[in-house]
């Protein structure tokens, strides 16, 4: 038995749907790229080509063409994109820009680039360099006064062969002149004095002033004495360090506090009659510079200078000797001879009394 089947109404034969097309931005992309594919003039170039290739019986591998370079030659706009497109674009355009052009290419540009980055690096090793130098000139400095009021170097230093073995232990004269004198720290400038009581630049030859020191110890523990009293002064085993070790300017140097006595004040501002007032200047400072290496320039009896007459061996070196206090109350202290405190206006702190004795020259 045979069957067939009919459709008994063709025309109520239902129609099946279209597929529907993607509604959303996506979608709508994806139709364009899959049309676009299928027939686009890439597309039909592609098939042209591999036709060709076919009929002259070239290897078919041959047929298929890169789609980008196809795509090119098509005019089609083609999703693979290479990323230094831009790159070389960018590059193209500064290469073609009328400027730079104008003013040398890139190469003028390279130059002067190259040109603030050296100004830059030597500014940078000038300032290091700058605050190198400025770091060791500020360290060499010395912080001791005395230093600056040290004999130039006019003043060559003396020979150390002729030293003793000991030296500087032992007992030593120092003859030096009175340079100047300051009497700021009292009301009433007789009340301070400083023998000889004349300054070398009034007479030289009435200007003479020569201390005695006795130093004893050893290394690095070396004590002075004066041996006898000092122009009203006196004192006892003082330290004395050693400063600017194998320099030009070494020295020993002693600084003491102690009590300085004026007498026989006679000045009636003081005191009337023919009474005679004695004065005292507590907390005076005394200080000496004895130096080891820088020459000795007075007393030079062929340029008219006096003689030192020493009695202890002389310091063959450059010395500096300063006494010297600052105002304020009984500063001077002053008593009559009964023992009566005399009263004299006090002066300012930083007002000065200072005798100051050498034996060299500061040049002109």
């Amino acid at each position: 038995m045979t069957f067939s089947w009919s459709n008994p109404n063709p025309q109520s034969h239902q129609q099946l749907p279209e597929p529907k097309r993607i509604s959303t931005p996506a979608g709508e992309r994806l139709s364009v790229i899959l049309e676009s594919g299928k027939h686009g003039a890439a597309y039909r170039a592609r098939e042209a080509h591999r036709a060709s290739v076919r009929k002259s019986g070239l290897n078919p591998v041959l047929a298929d063409v890169p789609r980008e370079s196809m795509e090119e030659e098509s005019g089609n706009v083609s999703y693979s994109h290479s990323v230094w497109n831009d790159g070389e674009k960018k590059l193209d355009a500064l290469r073609n820009h009328e400027q730079i052009k104008k003013r040398g290419g890139l190469r003028r540009v390279a130059i002067i680039v190259g040109i603030i980055l050296l100004c830059i690096i030597a500014l940078a090793v000038g300032l290091a360099v700058g605050l190198a130098v400025g770091l060791k000139k500020s360290g060499s400095s010395s912080s001791d006064s005395e230093q600056a009021a040290a004999p130039t170097s006019s003043s060559s230093p003396s020979a150390t062969s002729d030293l003793p073995s000991n030296f500087p232990v032992g007992s030593y004269s120092l003859p030096t002149f009175l340079d100047t004198v300051q009497t700021n720290c009292t009301p009433i400038a007789s009340t301070w004095t400083c023998y000889p009581y004349t300054t070398y630049y009034t007479d030289r030859q009435t200007s003479l002033a020569t201390f005695d020191f006795k130093i004893s110890g050893s290394s690095d523990a070396y004590k002075i004495s004066s041996i006898s009293s000092q122009f009203g002064i006196s004192f006892n085993n003082a330290d004395l360090p050693l400063l600017d070790k194998g320099k030009d300017t070494e020295r020993y140097r002693f600084q003491i506090s102690t009590t300085k006595t004026v007498s026989n004040i006679s000045d009636a501002n003081v005191i009337s009659g023919d009474q005679k007032a004695e004065c005292k200047y507590y907390n005076t400072n005394l200080q000496a510079v004895l130096y080891t290496k820088m020459k000795k320039e007075w007393p030079d009896t062929s340029n008219g200078d006096p003689s030192s007459n020493a009695t202890n061996p002389e310091w063959p070196f450059a010395v500096r000797v300063e006494q010297a206090v600052g105002g304020g109350d009984n500063v001077p202290f002053c008593s009559a001879p009964s023992g009566q405190q005399i009263g004299l206006a006090a002066q300012d702190a930083g007002q000065l009394c200072s005798c100051l004795y050498r034996n060299w020259h500061t040049p002109s």
